[in-house]
Order: structure tokens, then C-alpha cells, then sequence
């Protein structure tokens, strides 16, 4: 199969972990402009692409991504490409453009930006654990994570070339997986500087714990912090206590 973003055995690694899917998933990706982005060519050169499009500058890459992947998935994972103004966006609430929504029950995690480099690994996990209905947390993280009751929303603010981020984001993705009271936002701070540059991020993996009821401002100030690399046992005693930190507000 000829791809113009993977080599031969990229796609057949691919290939093989989508077979293992036990179920067909459906994600969202929500674009800025779509009927411009439809009509705009998109040129492959290199294994790199250039959308012609300037209101969301990877967006046109994004789309490319999601159609590639579903091809290469033969069916088992497919993408509903939507523009920013649809009614579903106001149900979903993406916060950047281009985002990818993973097909959980609640919508609730998320990666906004390109999933490129180092993130692109995740970015299929979290896919083969929603199809397979499994978590790789230890089980006094699961426990610990179940006993979350108050409602938190968790952004993770990664760069391609971190080589810590993509533990952290899997991690954190799973959580979301676990419990769904958790709102579970990796953002590509490269590429998508506003919340960085607000919340002074100047090193990877950073992660902003906020109150979900101000899910759609900007730079809301933290309930916990985060810097760098934690194993998941840490991660998730720091969540529960902000969650807990919450619930006396």
C-alpha cells in the first residue's frame, strides 16, 4: 500500500494493531473551515504535508491523518471530520482546532494539535486500549484513580520531541479510561501557544489541573501543578488530591 506519511513497515505495524481491535471505534476530529479545507489542495513531498490553509495551519494534516489511518484500519478505526461551527462542536466543546476526540462513552479525551514525533505513540494506544476495553495501570492506581468523585479537567501540555511526555500522556490517558469524571486534554504547546504562554510553561511534560466548570476559558488558574516526569502512582495520588482540594471549594 502506497502512503504518503508512512514507510511499508509503519503501516504494516499499524496493520497488526488494528486487527487486535475488538471493536470498530469512531472519532471525532474537529477542523477549522472544513468546506475550504475540502476544497484546498493538500500536497504530500517528502512524507511531510503542506495544507494550504491559514486559519488552523495543521489542520489540512490532521484531516489527511485521520483519512490515512482509516484506510490502513481498514474499518476499524474511522474518523467524523466536522467543522468548528457544526452543532455537534457545541455539545463536544473542542477548546483547539485541530482536535482529535477518542470515541469514549463521554468524549472525554482528548489531544488537540497534531500528533506527530514522540506523541504519535500514544496517540494509537489509547485506541487499542478503548477497542480492547483494557488499562496497563498497576491496580493501586486504578483503585485510587475509581475513588476520584469530584469532576477535574487535566491538560497536558507536551512537545514532539519530549521523550518523557508520551509515558505521561498514556498514563493519563488511561485514567481518563478509568474514570470519565476525569476531562483528559493533551495540547501541543509548539503548536498551540496560547495556554503555554499563560501558564509560563517552559519545560515538557506540564500538567494544569483545573475546574472543569470553567472547561471553556483560558490560562484558568491551577488546582495542582505538575512538571515533568512522574510515574503514574504519583500522578495519581497528586489528581485525587486536587480533586479533593476541589470538593471543599
Amino acid at each position: 500500500m502506497s502512503s504518503g506519511l508512512f514507510d511499508e513497515e509503519t503501516i504494516q505495524a499499524l496493520k497488526q494493531l488494528f486487527n487486535s481491535f475488538k471493536k470498530e471505534l469512531n472519532d471525532y476530529l474537529v477542523v477549522d473551515d472544513l468546506e475550504k479545507l475540502s476544497k484546498k489542495e493538500v500536497t504530500t513531498h517528502h512524507h511531510h504535508i503542506h495544507p494550504h490553509h491559514e486559519g488552523c495551519p495543521t489542520c489540512g494534516e490532521a484531516k489527511l491523518l485521520a483519512e490515512e489511518l482509516s484506510k490502513i484500519s481498514g474499518g476499524k478505526l474511522r474518523f467524523k471530520i466536522i467543522d468548528l461551527k457544526s452543532t455537534e462542536t457545541a455539545i463536544l466543546k473542542p477548546r483547539y482546532t485541530p482536535a482529535f476526540i477518542y470515541d469514549t462513552p463521554k468524549k472525554n479525551i482528548r489531544y488537540y494539535g497534531l500528533p506527530s514525533g514522540q506523541e504519535f505513540a500514544p496517540f494509537i494506544y489509547i485506541h487499542q486500549y478503548i477497542a480492547n476495553n483494557i488499562v496497563k495501570l498497576s491496580r493501586e492506581v486504578v483503585d485510587l484513580v475509581k475513588s476520584i468523585e469530584t469532576p477535574l479537567h487535566i491538560k497536558i501540555f507536551v512537545t514532539p520531541e519530549c521523550p518523557y511526555c508520551p509515558i505521561v500522556v498514556d498514563a493519563v490517558n488511561q485514567m481518563g479510561l478509568v474514570n470519565d469524571l476525569l476531562l483528559v486534554e493533551t495540547i501541543e504547546a509548539i503548536e498551540l501557544p496560547l495556554e503555554a504562554d499563560m501558564y509560563g510553561v517552559s519545560y515538557v511534560p506540564d500538567i494544569i489541573i483545573t475546574d472543569p466548570e470553567k472547561q471553556t476559558e483560558y490560562g484558568v488558574e491551577p488546582i495542582e501543578r505538575i512538571n515533568g516526569y512522574m510515574p503514574p502512582e504519583e500522578l495519581a495520588k497528586i489528581i485525587k488530591n486536587a480533586s479533593e482540594k476541589l470538593s471543599k471549594k
